[in-house]
């Protein structure tokens, strides 16, 4: 090759090189673009699953607050607020920057949910464990992959949450931020009349729970035989096992009555209107207000600290179903300890006055001296946050978790160690808790032994029948007081 034809060739190659990085910068543009635009979906999706996380577990945790899972109210009644709660809350979760319009319109009273939309469905086959979900629908707009015509990208996802009433008596059956009392399964508000002998009726008198007047003595019925107390839940095995027996509002249910639950000594005798101090099993773990500061026990296994944290401070540990449950039974009345835990725990002041108040309660005009509480036993309760709350928020202001909502487990009622003055006469001993009572304290008194009064909002069996056991879940209590708790079990 001579050197005019290798002179031609050079110069036909002129240009290829700067072709080549053109061509070159136009993928490395295309493959950037498609991954701020993969980027964006992928930023956009989770804002969705987190809209439709919260969603799902504000119209759960309705159900828990409506008590439609202890009769209280119908499905009926529960769906609506459920679905105006998962809307409330959804649209507050932005998905890049917009709403997910979430709208009760797009739901429907059963599943599936509507498609294409932002909207939900409920599911009430199980009645134990009504269900919500949630779906979120976007048009998530593109940027560089409208270059190819591709202007946005649907993008959907899902969320169900239930209010989970376990069945059974395994380890999922559990409540942990309990409080260090036990109430013998006796509803002081009930008695079965009509009992013709000394034996209680099978499945709703509790054989344990004989009823008593002023001074101790046996009330008997018309035909000569004790009458005994009833059931709040219903134990194995009997024709109504594992049951709430009266559901629904008070007068004719257990939802609402005011219980008076009073300090007992160990060596008295059960009676509804006495709980067992005990110091519960604990791993150490607590969440303590500010007041439970110098009540803190680091030491000792029957001190009155110890005690006193019980009740001030939300305990991390565990409390099963069954006869699994090893307590302490406490040595005496603990009537201070009582007083004080109690007092810090609602934040009462020592002249009755301070705490948060329900509008389930009558007297709530004296309690709440603030403009805008109202007596009502329409549903869902109201609680007011009250003027020593710590809430950050102002006095009467509408909350929806309140430190003086407690949960507080049932057992069968049968005798505890009779106690002492000697730490070593109740040794440890294991009770069957049979399930718990979500309770709303309203109050302790000093002038009556620190009698602490607490009305019914909320009762949870353990075992209850038609339970969902529809797939695994992270139990999410709905705040630290309640005794069924709410857990997403897929998105």
């Amino acid at each position: 090759m001579n050197r005019q034809t290798q002179a031609r060739n050079a110069r036909s190659e002129r240009g290829l090189s700067l072709i080549l990085v053109a061509f070159g910068l136009i993928f490395l543009l295309a493959l950037a673009g498609l991954a701020v635009d993969l980027a964006t979906l992928y930023v956009a999706r989770n804002e969705e699953q987190r809209s439709a996380d919260a969603a799902a577990l504000a119209g759960a945790s309705q159900f828990v607050t409506s008590s439609v899972t202890s009769g209280l109210i119908t499905v009926q009644a529960a769906g609506p607020m459920a679905e105006a709660q998962a809307v409330t809350v959804g649209n507050q979760n932005l998905i890049l920057g917009r709403s997910p319009n979430l709208s009760t319109n797009n739901f429907n009273s059963t599943c599936p949910a509507p498609s294409n939309v932002s909207g939900g469905c409920l599911d009430f086959s199980y009645a134990n464990d009504p269900q919500i979900t949630v779906a979120v629908v976007q048009n998530v707009p593109t940027f560089f992959m409208k270059i190819f015509g591709i202007q946005s990208v649907p993008v959907s996802v899902t969320a169900t949450a239930e209010a989970y009433t376990p069945s059974g008596s395994g380890p999922d059956t559990a409540v942990n931020c309990v409080k260090p009392w036990l109430l013998p399964n006796c509803d002081e508000n009930y008695i079965d009349t009509t009992a013709s002998s000394s034996t209680p009726i099978s499945g709703i008198d509790n054989p344990n729970c004989p009823v008593t007047d002023s001074k101790g003595n046996p009330v008997l019925n018309s035909a000569g035989g004790q009458e005994y107390y009833e059931y709040f839940v219903v134990p194995n095995p009997s024709g109504y096992a594992n049951t709430i027996l009266h559901p629904g509002l008070t007068t004719s249910g257990a939802i609402g009555e005011l219980l008076t639950v009073k300090p007992g000594t160990p060596g008295d005798a059960e009676t509804p209107s006495k709980f067992w101090p005990v110091f519960l099993p604990t791993n150490g773990s607590f969440i303590c207000p500010a007041c439970a500061a110098n009540d803190q026990a680091t030491s000792g296994t029957n001190s009155a600290a110890l005690y006193r944290e019980n009740i001030e401070c939300c305990s991390q540990q565990i409390i099963t179903c069954g006869n699994n449950t090893l307590v302490t039974p406490i040595n005496g009345d603990k009537v201070g300890a009582t007083g004080a835990g109690v007092e810090c725990l609602i934040n009462e002041t020592n002249a009755g006055v301070g705490q948060d108040c329900i509008s389930i309660d009558p007297s709530n005009s004296t309690v709440c001296p603030y403009t805008g509480v109202t007596y009502s036993q329409t549903t869902p309760f109201t609680i007011w946050a009250g003027t020593d709350n710590t809430y950050n928020v102002s006095p009467g202001t509408v909350i929806q978790n309140s430190n003086s909502t407690v949960t507080i487990p049932i057992y069968d009622g049968q005798a505890l160690c009779p106690g002492g003055s000697s730490a070593a006469t109740c040794a440890p001993q294991y009770v069957n808790v049979v399930g718990w009572l979500q309770l709303f304290i309203q109050r302790v008194s000093k002038s009556n032994q620190e009698t602490v009064y607490a009305f019914v909002m909320n009762i949870s069996g353990c075992g209850n029948s038609g339970s969902n056991e529809s797939g695994p879940g992270t139990v999410i209590p709905v705040n630290t007081g309640s005794p069924i708790p709410v857990r997403l079990i897929h998105n």
